[in-house]
């Protein structure tokens, strides 16, 4: 939500409720019940890991009767006006609110007031932090790790009520050097849980291979009186072929570094995150000192030296095909994963588009290359290099029919091919998961000889006086430089959705990106910097769904709530488009529409929202309709079991309204009283008369807006990735200015590269999967004609 919103809804209008709640437990219970109530509050103490809002991690660090306390430091000389104070800063997902007591020269108590943070995965951030704060009497804490924008968060906001208090704030970020932290924990074997990628309830995981009753991430956790011993992840229901990393690597991490803020494992930071939530819980459990656990996991700034042919940055799906054809055509190659996994987003996306497979022909699919090449054109309108879709577009049945053989020879079944009546719908189903494309690796690529190196990610492209590429520097996780000799640098890192200031500056808009946040554009902003040109038509990678930025639509059935048809208006509460586009061009159209309001409101009744509960999409839609657009059946399910707890969550965190009036309904939402009139009248109207003067909606969408109370609830766009890149040629070269490949050596691929899409988004479903991997091959096999092999 951007600022402006958070302005006329901010999300800390509830905090007073939970205020309330803490001080008239207070009251009633006196100094005696304090300790009981933090723990309630505390996030740490909460092992089912609830929602966010009341229940929600509220971080007690203070030195009262009964709280959680920390030994404080002996800090440099800082002065305050005692009193209590309350500041605020900006989260990951909106303000955080703190309340602080100072004494005449020290910080007496932390307390988290209010927050927008998701629950359990900023667990560690909101509770830990206020501690460390209180333990060493200085700002100048430890970030946790794969939670620094919380992190600032609580920092910004203890050293806003700081500078309130007349506090010196240079002198507060000096961390005191004689802070020595003394654990007297309860040893033992304490169990503690969390959620990780999927919260309680959540449909989504299921379709991705996890259990279909998610439950949450159980540990174990051993420790003596001062060190934790171990810890076993007992039970996990996150998405397989992604937790493996988190469930194999933390637990290690946190014992070898006895600390809460052990390195994340990018790639599965939701899992870690889950599995260090999870942890402090156990530690709390134990009576630990809190902040003792507070180190950062410290940096090595040793130097490697390696040497190739070809560096491939990225392992996705165009890294991963690359690297395949890379070993068919004897190039010696290593191979950078910023993650700890192979596959991208690859693994969350059904299968690419290719015309002219063998798969094709057994089908009796006849159209040619020359025609799905027609068609795009058709589609595209001039906006997109045409000799480069033309190359990508009649390699796309060779691609097929080369990793097709590859897969079925390793006893894999590859792609399969469910004939459509959507002429656009030419897709070659693969199925979700890492699973397939590992076993190219374990099977091709690395008895090949290739070199995958996982959690390292881009820093730098050398090259010589004359342009060439000479040297590609990358960083470990652990701080490790590694310098690779090389050649030629093919570069497939996924676009830059993952950069939320990237993405504002870049594509002026409010999105949510639901692809890998590790896709952070560096390839991109590298290139720019050594020369190369950005394409004049760079996107979002709409996903056909609605979404929020604070909350999780994704995991239930609330991004479905765009798809049925319901009413749409703009911020100013005006009707902007035809939401049937919402069900009828999704990926496309309807996606591009609902991206021009920046943020928009579905307005649906009570009786909407019940028989979404009761009947599904059958309460509004018929089979016809459903038949007839083909939708997906996990859009068609006989009910949405979950999506009155969804909707509540999202009117506790101001992402929805509910009233008993339109008129009410408007003003609580703050639309803007004229527009949303005229809206409201208009759309009455139409569904009285059974036909839409405004956008031509199909009838059997006007749903009646007669009996309340009514529900406005807050969607955004939803993104997988960024497309269009850097300029490339037909042999994915990267382009200057001019139009030149001026930096020989240097290629670019899948979503880094530019010229292969325009705006909206291709009708030809898995356009972008068939992108990154026909790409891919093409540039490998272009790199070994630089190369003369």
């Amino acid at each position: 939500m951007t600022h402006a919103n958070r302005a006329q809804h901010p999300a800390d209008a509830f905090a007073p409720t939970r205020r309330s709640f803490i001080q008239g437990s207070l009251a009633l219970a006196g100094a005696a019940g304090l300790a009981g109530i933090a723990t309630a509050l505390s996030g740490c103490a909460n092992p089912a890991g609830g929602e966010k809002g009341d229940g929600a991690p509220g971080a007690d660090a203070t030195n009262g009767d009964g709280a959680a306390s920390a030994t404080k430091a002996t800090a440099a000389p800082v002065a305050f006006t005692a009193g209590t104070y309350e500041g605020s800063a900006q989260g990951k997902h909106g303000p955080i609110t703190v309340q602080v007591a100072f004494g005449p020269d020290s910080i007496e108590a932390i307390t988290v007031e209010s927050h927008t943070e998701t629950a359990d995965l900023s667990d560690v951030a909101l509770t830990v932090i206020p501690q460390a704060i209180l333990a060493t009497q200085s700002l100048g804490v430890d970030t946790v790790s794969g939670a620094t924008l919380t992190s600032m968060g609580v920092i910004g906001a203890v050293g806003e009520a700081a500078a309130q208090a007349g506090a010196d704030a240079a002198a507060l970020r000096n961390a005191p050097a004689d802070y020595q932290p003394v654990q007297a924990m309860k040893p033992g074997t304490y169990k503690g849980a969390s959620w990780g990628k999927w919260k309680e309830g959540s449909i989504e995981g299921e379709r991705h291979g996890c259990p279909a009753v998610i439950e949450p991430l159980e540990v174990e956790v051993t420790v003596d009186e001062t060190s934790i011993k171990s810890v076993k992840v007992l039970a996990c229901s996150d998405t397989p072929g992604f937790m493996e990393p988190a469930l194999e690597q933390m637990p290690q991490r946190i014992v070898d570094q006895q600390s809460l803020y052990a390195d994340t494992v990018t790639g599965a930071t939701l899992t870690a995150a889950g599995i260090s939530a999870a942890v402090c819980r156990c530690l709390e459990q134990a009576g630990a000192d809190l902040a003792g656990f507070a180190k950062a996991t410290p940096k090595k700034t040793n130097t490697e030296q390696l040497s190739c042919d070809l560096v491939i940055v990225g392992a996705g799906l165009t890294g991963t095909a690359a690297a395949l054809k890379a070993t068919d055509l004897g190039i010696n190659t290593i191979v950078l994963e910023r993650t700890n996994r192979v596959s991208g987003t690859g693994a969350c996306s059904s299968g690419p588009f290719a015309v002219g497979s063998k798969m094709d022909a057994d089908a009796g699919i006849t159209l040619t290359a020359d025609e799905a090449f027609s068609m795009r054109m058709q589609e595209d309108q001039g906006r997109t290099n045409a000799p480069l879709v033309r190359e990508v577009v009649h390699a796309t049945g060779r691609m097929i029919d080369w990793m097709q053989e590859r897969w079925e020879a390793i006893g894999d079944k590859g792609f399969s091919i469910k004939p459509s009546k959507d002429p656009m719908n030419l897709m070659h189903i693969y199925g979700k998961g890492t699973q397939k494309f590992q076993d190219l690796y374990d099977s091709y690529i690395l008895p090949a000889g290739v070199q995958l190196l996982y959690s390292t990610s881009l820093e730098d492209i050398r090259t010589d006086d004359a342009g060439n590429v000479t040297t590609l520097v990358a960083r470990r996780q652990d701080g490790t430089e590694v310098d690779i000799a090389c050649k030629a640098v093919l570069l497939a890192t996924g676009g830059f959705g993952g950069n939320a200031a990237m993405m504002k500056e870049r594509l002026n808009g409010v999105f949510d990106n639901v692809g890998l946040s590790s896709n952070t554009g560096d390839a991109i902003v590298l290139c720019e910097k050594l020369g190369c040109a950005m394409s004049d038509d760079l996107s979002p990678a709409l996903a056909e769904f609605c979404s929020n930025d604070v909350l999780d639509y994704y995991a239930g059935y609330m991004k479905f709530i765009n798809q049925l048809g319901f009413l749409m208006l703009d911020p100013a509460g005006a009707r902007f488009m035809n939401e049937e586009l919402c069900l009828t061009e999704s990926n496309s159209i309807g996606a591009a529409a609902m991206r021009r309001a920046s943020w928009s409101w579905v307005i649906l009744t009570q009786a909407d929202l019940d028989s979404l509960q009761t009947e599904g999409v059958w309460g509004h839609l018929t089979r016809e309709y459903c038949d007839e657009y083909e939708m997906r059946s996990r859009i068609i399910d006989p009910v949405y079991t979950t999506i009155k707890d969804e909707m509540d969550e999202c009117i506790a965190y101001g992402q929805a309204f509910k009233a008993d009036t339109l008129e009410a309904l408007g003003k609580a939402v703050g639309f803007n009283e004229k527009s949303y009139a005229e809206a409201i009248d208009d759309y009455r109207k139409a569904v009285a008369d059974g036909t839409d003067p405004l956008f031509g909606k199909d009838p059997r969408l006007l749903y009646p807006l007669d009996d309340g109370p009514f529900y406005a609830v807050r969607i955004i766009s939803p993104i997988d990735n960024t497309y269009n890149g850097i300029r490339v040629d037909t042999s994915f070269r990267a382009l200057d200015e001019n139009l030149t490949p001026s930096i020989s050596g240097l290629y670019l691929a899948g979503m880094d590269s530019g010229g292969y899409f325009t705006y909206p988004y291709s009708n030809f479903l898995g356009s972008s999967s068939s992108y990154c991997l026909t790409s891919g091959m093409l540039a490998a096999e272009a790199v070994a004609e630089f190369l003369g092999k």
